[in-house]
């Protein structure tokens, strides 16, 4: 079976301008640590609500020029076992090049 697997990750950014800036940076940081080998995950910056408006905010935070900017990863897997599989496999992939950067399985769809 074939599987859509969403992971999230947090990434620091140090010397940034603006949140802006911090987002921009993140994304091609961790473009870069995944291409040429996996240069078919998809790279975005995650949204988070608001807990009292509801409110949707781009996932980063920052404060003296260091900004936490929450990455998403979006990759296919082929011929996985099961859904557990999936994941396992998309978080290896991505982590052993992303380094010490925290990942976490958001969400894990079966795909045709």
């Amino acid at each position: 079976m074939n599987y859509l697997v969403r992971l999230q990750g947090g990434w620091i950014v140090k010397n940034a301008r603006t949140v802006e800036d911090a987002m921009n940076i993140a994304v091609a940081e961790a473009g870069k640590r995944l291409n040429p080998d996996l240069d078919f995950v998809e790279i975005d910056v995650g949204d988070v609500e608001c807990p009292k408006c509801g409110e949707v905010f781009k996932s980063a935070f920052m404060v003296a020029g260091v900004a936490l900017v929450g990455l998403l990863f979006e990759m296919k897997v082929f011929n996985a076992e099961n859904e557990e599989h999936a994941a396992r496999i998309a978080k290896y992939e991505i982590g052993r090049r992303l380094g010490r950067i925290p990942l976490d399985v958001l969400e894990v769809l079966g795909i045709d």
